[in-house]
């Protein structure tokens, strides 16, 4: 009688034993879990790799001062026991996008650098005797939207030019193109307008020019040049 009142316990001893036995025959020991903070994710990759752990990035955040794939932070913490196999999640920096560079030719040099050190560009400018006016950029490196790898531009700034140079020929070209580029020279022509009293011709051509086509100037700045054009 004695032994049937202790048969219900049994199935409960059975259950304890062979959990038991189970554990400790799958028992697998605890490890500390590794520092990463601070170091490139291909640094740990290794460390990990030995370790059993299963790596996984969980977010990126834009650091500009900071090397892309440094390890922010981790968890479990560094310290902490953990299982081979287990996760591991890191928080991993990365580089903001890169600035465009600004279109600088054409304008003057106090104004770009007005605008580049508002935008937070670091310039270098050289001086360089061209045809453009003095102070004007006529050239720079990156060229315009290009990427700003070292968030610098390098700018080529006119020194002036006495030289005299031979007057173009605008003639047969649209008004539009040829007072883009007398702007370019801070020269503002004046315009005898024929297509007023034309209904057909709307493309405004030049078709007379003062001064004429090869004529030796020499561009002054503190004596603007009279340019003459006549379009039809």
């Amino acid at each position: 009688m004695k032994i049937k009142q202790y048969i219900w316990v049994i199935p409960f001893v059975s259950f304890a034993f062979g959990y038991s036995t189970m554990q400790w025959y799958f028992y697998v020991p605890s490890i500390p879990t590794p520092l990463l903070v601070g170091k490139y994710v291909h640094d740990i990759l290794p460390i990990v790799s030995q370790r059993n752990l299963n790596l996984r990035i969980i977010d990126q955040k834009q650091e500009a001062d900071i090397p892309e794939g440094i390890i922010l932070t981790q968890s479990p913490a560094a310290g902490r026991a953990i299982k081979p196999n287990q996760n591991l999640f890191i928080v991993t920096t990365k580089k903001p996008p890169l600035k465009k560079s600004p279109d600088c030719i054409g304008k003057e040099r106090d104004e770009l650098t007005a605008q580049l050190s508002k935008s937070g560009i670091d310039h270098r400018i050289y001086h360089i005797p061209h045809q453009y006016p003095a102070e004007k950029c006529f050239a720079q490196s990156p060229q315009p939207d290009e990427p700003l790898e070292k968030n610098r531009v390098i700018l080529y700034v006119s020194s002036g030019n006495n030289k005299p140079i031979i007057w173009p020929d605008f003639i047969g070209q649209s008004i539009e193109n040829v007072t883009s580029i007398l702007d370019m020279y801070s020269i503002k022509p004046y315009i005898i307008d024929d297509t007023m009293h034309s209904h057909t011709n709307k493309e405004r051509i030049v078709i007379d020019q003062r001064p004429l086509a090869g004529t030796l100037l020499t561009l002054d700045e503190k004596k603007p040049l009279s340019v003459q054009l006549r379009i039809y």
